[in-house]
């Protein structure tokens, strides 16, 4: 927990946020101000010359309680400390290579003193934290050493990070920074290197900022910002610089294997690459090490704009091709359980599908996941498979609209799926929500086997499911999307019905989809009976008003799961046009959908009804003291909130005599372990016994 952190943007895991301490006075930041921006780089240099805002109050104190000597350290580091200074925590520089018990001894006794002077709380403070490291062997309940939860056996199948049972740790000291012990040792070394920050990111509350030192350089810094790494310091660029290397955010160069400098920083300005070979060494170390701290600066700025923009994501997927390492960090971390609890649930940029590893974000897995959990197709028995289009939605494209116009006389028969890559399958009621509507994609016509096997796997997994529903499927398709199809029907033994010659918009395209829907509709007309003919039964269909009703369920479903079933009742109307819908209750409004997000932004009337359903279980709900939030809704008001909550999901606020929705602005998980920064946008509130409203 802290009092000098706090968090005020979002990219996934990078965070931009305010560090209470004097401003550095850097060369991007020259106006004085009571905080440091991070993502934030210590210039170790400065660091070393004491000219940060940043006290080192050395190695572990001596723990003889008894020993004068420690009693005066004490005394002289802690003198002239101020609120603008950020303290570094006594540790031991060499802890790995201590039993694991002697040094928790140390380590517990150090605090110990340092609570006595109550700097903790009073000052902003930064303590060392390592990832721990136990035996395969020990990773039960009744250990030992006290294994709480591990994680799995790294490459070399010995040893495995683990968090651990214990009355006293690092990370429930309460500092505002913690510096990862060693972090510098894992370079190139994704594996280790993640399992060791996954290690640490799990044990820290979610609003301390986490430092990396000695592990930075201009071409990792995006990916370790994108991990959730706060700060990082320049130890490892100004060294390159005295071993004669230059660096850039596209690779690090040899000093004397370089023709040009391609560069126009202070350093490099007017000056050749041959003009830095010919100087003196030491001028020469000086002006490399000046130039590679710029060049890392100069990241971390672009890296800030980008969060900002929420565009960080799709930097790293070019950036991480720089060193085969960082390739893998981002793999690793896609695979893991942070990747999910990070993302957000709905947001209004553009997420730019450029490369394989495009299709493993959390927000496209979890938006299918989402379709097999939540989706519950309408109650038609014809389904009618199209490619995606370039424009979003896709109803409102040319070719969508061409495909709607062919169907019209019988689309109240027709459940519409959109096949697509990377986002796998959309059906027609989901079109709006986030991501199917706010993504973009190279378009080459040459789809790989990762992607076949993705999309062709979620539509396998649909056809299953409503295998009673579906009489009859029609494949509007071509090239890929029809040998995706092909493959499927194959595997599953099912009938498809191809229907385009030469494009999915051409003419006779066109006119055999409409004859192909038509036939099956007048094919299925009840006759009429007879004394020795019974009729057949006719499809299932929906008309206008229910296709509104499907629509709004199938994403107040995705949204909240069969939790959102309460609110469909016989008294449920849809009033307005596509995309404005209003969820009525009577004359009783439940919901509106925001296109921005393809989101339903519920009112309190339907907060009511989901807490009396059968269903509810504080699913979606942010538990607060007894008050009426105004403005803003922040962490500390918090009692509890549902871990299942993303930063952009609708929830509900509740209190004892209190009720209300919003909009929230960080996930569940960061709610119950964070003491600052703006949890939920209330967007309604009222006391619940007097009915008096905000």
């Amino acid at each position: 927990m802290t009092k000098f952190f706090e968090i005020d943007d979002r990219d996934g895991p990078a965070r931009i946020g305010k560090l209470y301490i004097a401003n550095s006075n850097s060369s991007a930041e020259k106006t004085a101000a009571p905080f440091i921006q991070t993502p934030y780089l210590v210039n170790s240099s400065k660091l070393a010359a004491g000219e940060l805002p940043i006290k080192d109050l050395g190695a572990f104190w001596k723990t003889e309680p008894t020993d004068e000597k420690m009693e005066e350290k004490i005394e002289t580091d802690l003198s002239n400390i101020s609120e603008s200074e950020l303290l570094i925590l006594p540790r031991n520089q060499y802890t790995l290579t201590y039993p694991e018990e002697d040094y928790k001894k140390r380590q517990q006794k150090v605090y110990e003193k340092i609570n006595e002077k109550g700097i903790i709380g009073k000052y902003p403070t930064a303590s060392m934290i390592r990832p721990i490291k136990y035996p395969k062997a020990v990773e039960t309940e009744d250990s030992t050493c006290g294994v709480e939860r591990g994680r799995e056996e790294n490459a070399a199948g010995k040893e495995i990070y683990a968090v651990e049972k214990s009355d006293f740790s690092v990370e429930k000291a309460g500092s505002d920074v913690y510096i990862m012990e060693s972090a510098g040792s894992f370079d190139d070394d994704a594996i280790g290197f993640f399992e060791a920050f996954l290690n640490v990111k799990e044990r820290l509350p979610a609003d301390t900022a986490l430092w990396l030192p000695n592990l930075a350089t201009p071409e990792n810094a995006a990916v370790l910002i994108y991990l959730g790494a706060d700060i990082l310091d320049t130890t490892r660029a100004e060294i390159a610089g005295y071993s004669n290397k230059y660096m850039t955010n596209a690779g690090t160069f040899f000093l004397e294997d370089m023709a040009e400098l391609p560069c126009r920083c202070s350093v490099c300005a007017g000056k050749t690459a041959k003009d830095l070979k010919e100087m003196p060494a030491a001028v020469r170390y000086a002006m490399l090490s000046e130039h590679n701290a710029g060049a890392l600066e100069a990241e971390i700025l672009l890296v800030r704009e980008k969060i900002r923009r929420g565009s960080l994501r799709e930097y790293i997927e070019g950036q991480c091709r720089v060193r085969t390492w960082l390739t893998g960090l981002l793999r690793l971390f896609d695979n893991s359980p942070l990747s999910e609890k990070t993302a957000p649930a709905f947001r209004r940029e553009t997420i730019y599908a450029t490369t394989s590893e495009s299709q493993n974000r959390a927000e496209i897995q979890r938006f299918a996941k989402r379709i097999m959990e939540n989706y519950e197709a309408p109650q038609k028995e014809i389904l009618v498979i199209f490619p995606c289009s370039m424009k979003k939605p896709y109803s409102v494209s040319v070719s969508h609209q061409k495909f709607i116009q062919s169907i019209e006389r019988s689309r109240k028969y027709v459940n519409e799926l959109i096949i697509t890559s990377p986002i796998g399958i959309v059906p027609r009621e989901l079109e709006l929500t986030y991501p199917a509507a706010h993504y973009d994609t190279t378009v080459t016509g040459h789809w790989d086997l990762e992607e076949r096997a993705w999309v062709g796997g979620l539509l396998e997994e649909y056809l299953i499911q409503n295998k009673n529903l579906y009489k009859h499927i029609i494949a509007h398709v071509e090239g890929p999307y029809r040998e995706i199809c092909e493959a499927v029907s194959a595997k599953l033994g099912i009938t498809m019905t191809y229907t385009v010659e030469r494009s999915p918009t051409s003419q006779t395209s066109l006119k055999n989809l409409r004859n192909a829907v038509d036939k099956i509709v007048e094919e299925a007309t009840p006759e009429k009976e007879s004394e020795t003919h019974k009729p057949r039964p006719a499809l299932l269909k929906r008309g206008g008003t229910e296709e509104k009703l499907d629509q709004v369920k199938a994403i107040a479903r995705y949204q909240l799961g069969p939790l959102a079933d309460a609110l469909f009742t016989k008294e449920t109307t849809i009033k307005g046009s596509f995309p404005k819908f209003m969820l009525l209750d009577d004359k009783t409004q439940l919901a509106v959908l925001v296109p921005q997000f393809g989101q339903l932004a519920f009112s309190i009337a339907a907060a009511e009804k989901i807490i009396k359903s059968e269903k509810y279980d504080r699913q979606y709900t942010v538990t607060i003291d007894n008050f009426l939030p105004k403005g803003s809704l922040l962490a500390p008001g918090i009692i509890e909130a549902d871990p299942a909550i993303r930063q952009g999901d609708d929830v509900i606020i509740l209190g004892e005599n209190v009720i209300g929705v919003g909009k929230a602005k960080m996930s569940g998980i960061e709610m119950n372990s964070s003491t600052k920064g703006v949890a939920v946008l209330p967007r309604h509130t009222k006391y619940i016994r007097d009915d008096e409203t905000d």
